[in-house]
């Protein structure tokens, strides 16, 4: 049997209950909590119902059913243990045009059934098995409560580390890549509270963002998923709330980067989101967080570019190796990496190389550059002995350039790692202590900004936070209390 679900508005509308015993005080309680005006008609009722007749909220007529008590009545529920009475009264108010429901087996011959249900706030939940599975439906309806509870709790929360707090050897092993990523996601994905998330996953960041109801015990859990541990207090960051959104605004506006102003973490938070997206992590509710964070790390960028040059990893290594003097002459240039780093490499050092091999993996790049070379990795390993300078800049599980190529590198080569985890394997340095090996935090280490800059760009940045906090609290209010926006 099909059924079609239907909210009724029962607000001042008559209502009759015919029986007295427990299931008529179930049906009678949300009958009154929907605003009906109920009568109860029964020879004998239970002290709940004479109760409530006591405090004025029924009418109540302890006598045997007569067809008169229909009269005006818009709804009925049949709910005596005679089954026999229950089928004949049932049939005398489909007739005269009233909706009707038999609590016995004559279900299947009522005008409704009644789900399982509960109400919270403005929010009511039904669910219903066509009347073949009440039990289930009753569990469903239990578990659907607690789930509601949840999310009229919910908040925002940042949990993660960064350069600020760990060094980049610690980093790599909280770096979540390939099948530790789908892992971490799924273990989250199961926690009851957790209402959507995300997770950030850079080259100086491994960082969850959630809404979700955030207590003691579910912070200890993604404690443990992230595998943070083992780590002390002041080695990762947990934030909730207005200081969790002040948190993501200046994150992806770049100012909580190594090298603040760069542009690549906002199309890394975007991409973090995505991800999320088609995972069945996130939903609208994290659309709208994304959505809030984007637009005001958007103003907080427009109104600090003028004070903020913006660097990005591609600038910091061509401004390294001119600063270094180690592109003159023409050199010969290798870079492994087909994304935005290695794309914005290859188009920055392709005016001055004598040549570029542009390595990849996987995926073959599209753009075309002068005095460029597209070869597989495989094949780059061949070319190795040619290079002058090695970039790398890979999101892979495994090194790279192991000690294996140790014979093969060039002598005063220079080898910069912008991988995380780093693509580079730290025994090359022994082996090949003539060549110059850089990674990402010694990049941005050799360049830092001036503080006086930086405390007036913060300055600026808080302005602007602060001005679109309201958005934020009309986001938590729309949930907590049903608001609209």
């Amino acid at each position: 049997m099909n059924t079609y679900p239907v909210n009724l508005i029962l607000n001042d509308r008559k209502c009759l209950i015919v029986g007295g015993g427990k299931v008529a005080a179930r049906k009678l309680k949300r009958l009154l909590e929907s605003g009906a005006k109920v009568t109860v008609v029964a020879p004998h009722v239970s002290q709940s119902i004479r109760e409530m007749c006591e405090n004025n909220l029924l009418i109540l007529h302890e006598r045997e059913f007569i067809e008169s008590d229909l009269d005006d009545i818009f709804l009925i529920y049949l709910a005596t243990d005679d089954r026999g009475l229950n089928k004949e009264i049932l049939e005398v108010a489909k007739a005269r045009g009233i909706i009707a429901c038999s609590v016995d087996r004559f279900w299947k011959d009522s005008s409704f059934i009644t789900p399982a249900s509960f109400q919270t706030n403005e929010i009511t939940v039904s669910v219903s098995s066509q009347g073949v599975a009440c039990r289930k439906t009753k569990l469903i309806k239990e578990n659907l409560a607690r789930h509601i509870e949840a999310i009229e709790n919910t908040e925002l929360i940042v949990l993660g580390t960064d350069h600020n707090h760990l060094s980049m050897k610690q980093r790599e092993a909280l770096h979540l890549i390939g099948e530790r990523f789908e892992e971490v996601g799924a273990m989250i994905n199961r926690l009851w509270g957790v209402q959507g998330f995300a997770i950030l996953n850079t080259c100086n960041r491994v960082e969850l963002v959630a809404a979700a109801k955030c207590d003691i015990t579910l912070k200890k859990m993604l404690v443990n998923i992230m595998n943070f541990s083992g780590l002390t207090d002041e080695e990762f960051y947990f934030k909730t709330g207005d200081d969790a959104y002040r948190h993501l605004c200046l994150t992806v506006a770049g100012l909580y980067s190594q090298t603040p102003g760069e542009n690549h973490i906002t199309t890394q938070f975007k991409q973090a989101f995505e991800l999320a997206a088609q995972h069945g992590w996130a939903g609208s509710m994290m659309d709208a967080v994304r959505n809030m964070v984007h637009h005001c790390a958007r103003k907080i960028r427009n109104a600090t570019e003028r004070i903020l040059k913006q660097f990005e990893i591609e600038d910091l290594t061509t401004d390294f190796l001119n600063a270094d003097g180690i592109l003159e002459g023409q050199p010969v240039i290798g870079v492994i990496g087909s994304g935005m780093a290695g794309t914005g490499l290859v188009e920055r050092l392709c005016p001055i190389a004598k040549k570029i091999y542009w390595g990849y993996n996987c995926r073959k790049p599209d753009q075309k550059f002068e005095h460029t070379d597209v070869i597989q990795l495989k094949e780059f390993l061949l070319i190795l002995p040619e290079c002058d300078i090695v970039v790398t800049a890979v999101s892979a599980p495994d090194v790279i350039l192991d000690e294996e190529v140790a014979d093969v590198l060039k002598d005063n080569a220079t080898v910069i790692d912008l991988g995380m985890p780093r693509n580079v394997d730290e025994e090359l340095s022994i082996l090949k202590p003539d060549v110059t090996f850089i990674n990402m935090d010694d990049l941005k280490h050799w360049h830092r900004r001036n503080n006086c800059d930086m405390r007036q760009v913060f300055d600026i940045a808080e302005e602007i936070i602060n001005s679109r906090k309201v958005e934020y609290e009309r986001f938590v209010a729309s949930i907590s209390r049903g608001s609209q926006e």
